[in-house]
């Protein structure tokens, strides 16, 4: 639906739950009955009012901006971005995410790690909120090292708690092929990780890679794949599901960019599965 629809459609929900709230007592009770409502109720049409207000405001301050995002014309969106965000120092998280986003889906991984410095001077706050999306645009241009540094200084200073965070770094790590560090994360969130598709990734690498590249914690790495698989099995038991879990996730850049290696996760996940409906 398009952005003035929405708002036209939203104008006019307001204005007839107004009209509802406050005309029904006069057309069904009386004037007397009404003018005694009103003066009771008068809050509710003031908060109505003012979310009416508050929403107009902020769409015909914005409408620029969802004419772009409607045409999806991103060159002309990340100039506007770039003149609100760092010409005029507005440095909103709204703002800011929606500018990294648009970088990468023009490519432009370079000019996310520019932001990224530009962040860590003006606003560190912002930096640590938007941590994932600023290194997986390191991964994307190819500086692994960057990646697992910046993920390295944020756990020091704020801590990992975003389990995708804390696989990316893992992944940067593995990149590197520096699989002794990456090996104690890996197998702490396939035994402990709550998210379905971070503990799966998790799982696939231990396997795959752990197991044969770093020798003395081959066993830990095989019964953590094994852990998790089970742990996976009992939350997501088939593959429908898996898919149903999958599909909650595949408008993230970090999951768009990760399709192959779901793939093979899910079918090392449910490999007997797999083999049974090949049978």
């Amino acid at each position: 639906m398009k952005f003035k629809s929405i708002f036209i459609l939203f104008n006019a929900v307001i204005i007839l739950s107004f009209c509802f709230v406050f005309a029904m007592p006069f057309i069904a009770l009386g004037a007397e009955f009404a003018l005694s409502f009103w003066k009771t109720s008068w809050p509710l049409g003031l908060l109505l009012l003012v979310i009416l207000t508050g929403f107009d405001i902020f769409f015909m301050t914005n409408v620029k901006l969802f004419e772009l995002l409607e045409r999806e014309d991103w060159p002309a969106l990340v100039q506007y971005l770039e003149d609100r965000v760092l010409k005029q120092h507005r440095y909103t998280q709204r703002l800011v995410k929606l500018l990294i986003h648009s970088y990468l889906v023009m490519s432009d991984p370079q000019s996310v790690i520019a932001l990224e410095a530009t962040l860590k001077k003006e606003k560190p706050q912002l930096l640590r909120k938007n941590t994932l999306l600023f290194g997986l645009s390191h991964v994307l241009k190819g500086d692994h090292a960057g990646a697992a540094t910046l993920f390295l200084e944020q756990e020091t200073n704020n801590g990992l708690t975003n389990e995708w965070e804390q696989w990316y770094l893992c992944f940067a790590l593995l990149l590197q092929q520096k699989f002794s560090d990456a090996a104690d994360r890996l197998i702490t969130l396939a035994q402990h990780g709550k998210d379905s598709l971070v503990c799966a990734l998790s799982a696939l690498f231990l396997q795959d890679t752990i197991q044969k590249a770093v020798p003395e914690k081959a066993e830990q790495a095989k019964g953590a794949a094994e852990t998790a698989k089970q742990r996976i099995k009992r939350t997501l038991p088939d593959r429908k599901a898996w898919n149903k879990e999958l599909g909650k996730a595949q408008g993230e850049i970090h999951v768009i960019i990760l399709a192959k290696s779901l793939d093979d996760a899910a079918r090392y996940i449910y490999e007997e599965e797999t083999q049974h409906a090949n049978v």
